[in-house]
């Protein structure tokens, strides 16, 4: 019996263990040596939006390459969403002066981490899937070259 749950089961095994350790070590970091940086901390606290789950789902379903983009996605989103979001944050609080109320403060100092990190999961989840289909594609079509 080769369904999809049991097909590809050493590649399906790496997959998992390399995308957990990503999860891992980032949850770990992000709890204790980076507890106070923004957007390690919020993802961390909302355990990662389960974004993790989808790339389990994803090597369950034979989907390897779209998982490793998730994960991916992930790490880099975290990392692009810190600095970018501390860098729209330090321009906007250039703009402050003696006439900003504090309401205007308020929003001048949001952080846009976690919306940049979201956007770049998104991005790597389109491109992920994207080379799965045209992988998934090219192979059915060399399989057919064959026969």
């Amino acid at each position: 019996m080769n369904n999809i749950f049991t097909r590809n089961l050493k590649n399906k095994a790496i997959a998992l263990i390399a995308s957990a350790a990503v999860f891992g070590v980032l949850y770990l970091l992000s709890m204790t040596l980076l507890n106070e940086v923004y957007l390690f901390e919020w993802t961390a606290r909302n355990l990662y939006c389960y974004i993790w789950a989808i790339a389990a789902v994803l090597i369950v379903l034979d989907k390897l390459i779209a998982s490793y983009a998730v994960t991916i996605g992930n790490l880099i989103g975290v990392l692009v969403g810190q600095l970018l979001g501390d860098l729209i944050i330090s321009q906007r609080m250039k703009t402050i002066s003696s006439e900003t109320t504090s309401d205007m403060e308020y929003l001048l100092s949001y952080h846009y981490g976690a919306f940049i990190w979201a956007i770049t999961i998104l991005v790597f989840i389109a491109i992920g899937i994207t080379v799965q289909i045209v992988i998934s594609k090219r192979g059915k079509t060399l399989e057919n070259k064959i026969r």
